[in-house]
């Protein structure tokens, strides 16, 4: 072996040791920086954490050779993943969403009292636009992380809400902010520009309201076109089966209306928000509603599972119609 191997065969065996360690530093690093220098110190403070996650395995591994750290782990894994510190936990993040709610609710507002108290601060203002357009994109996908991922029919009506609340504030966020930013960039062209700020506030509020308005009534056929479908797929496993194939087509025929349903984006019409349903109770539903129609073993518990699921699916949507959405 040469002095070189030697010498290295440490550092190759324990560097990934300081991954999570330099992320810690980072991070505390960023902190300090992020009130001189806004964009490197969150930039930095990200990459603190990519390395804290990155990092954390080798970490764990040293648990399994030290009985006291292994004591440890065994005891905080049986203590803070139990159902009541789950179901404390989900509480504290349901209880910072809507604090983070709360105050994205009253942030725009707070620009225009500072821009007609100061309308020089050009530089302050433009920050603050693309922190309200980051808060735009990153606060439903914030939404949808936080909540709970227990108990997913019981909690679907929250979820649901949370969802539409997040896409109301996040809309009215980007409008505000791409305005905003409008006015700083106008600004540093000309003072003369100010003078378009009743103009953008209108704009705002009328923007603001369209989006809103458009967004709720979505919502609101939606739940209107699935209570339908689902009306439609329960009174067909409450029929009897039928000799032939009538019964299979039928209960298949519905499901893949109900399946599209529940499939479909609550909040927006793109590619992206959150799904009438979660993934795992469609994919339940699916594999419950194949047995019933084939008639396999154990059918019969299979299709009352699925009429329960399914009805709490209605009415969870039956306070939410509107025929004339």
């Amino acid at each position: 072996m040469s002095i070189w191997d030697r010498a290295s065969g440490g550092v190759r065996a324990h560097w990934k040791f300081v991954v999570t360690p330099a992320g810690i530093a980072l991070t505390f690093w960023s902190n300090g920086l992020y009130y001189t220098h806004r964009a490197p110190g969150m930039v930095l403070f990200l990459c603190g954490l990519v390395l804290i996650r990155l990092g954390r395995r080798p970490w764990q591994g040293i648990t399994e050779r030290w009985q006291a750290l292994k004591r440890i782990r065994c005891w905080l894994r049986t203590t803070f993943k139990s159902p009541a510190w789950i179901r404390r936990w989900g509480y504290l993040k349901l209880t910072i969403w809507g604090a983070i709610a709360f105050k994205a609710a009253l942030y725009p507002l707070n620009q225009f009292d500072r821009i007609v108290a100061d309308p020089h601060r050009l530089v302050d203002y433009g920050r603050n636009a693309q922190l309200m357009l980051a808060f735009c994109f990153l606060f439903p996908l914030f939404t949808r992380w936080i909540g709970p991922k227990d108990d997913l029919l019981e909690r679907l009506e929250g979820r649901l809400w949370r969802a539409m609340i997040s896409r109301t504030l996040a809309n009215f966020n980007g409008a505000c902010g791409l305005a905003l930013l409008l006015y700083a960039l106008l600004s540093t062209l000309s003072l003369d520009y100010a003078k378009v700020l009743p103009a953008l506030a209108l704009t705002i509020g009328i923007t603001t309201v369209v989006a809103t308005h458009k967004t709720w009534a979505r919502f609101r056929k939606l739940c209107t076109q699935a209570h339908k479908d689902i009306q439609a797929l329960i009174r067909a496993l409450e029929k009897p089966p039928n000799e032939g194939g009538d019964y299979e087509f039928t209960v298949l025929e519905a499901w893949d209306l109900v399946e599209r349903d529940l499939r479909t984006r609550v909040d927006t019409g793109y590619g992206f928000g959150t799904r009438l349903a979660p993934k795992a109770v469609i994919a339940a539903l699916g594999e419950k509603l194949e047995a019933v129609s084939k008639g396999a073993p154990g059918g019969e518990e299979a299709r009352d599972q699925a009429l329960d699921v399914l009805k709490t699916i209605r009415d969870v949507c039956e306070g939410r119609i509107d025929a004339v959405a």
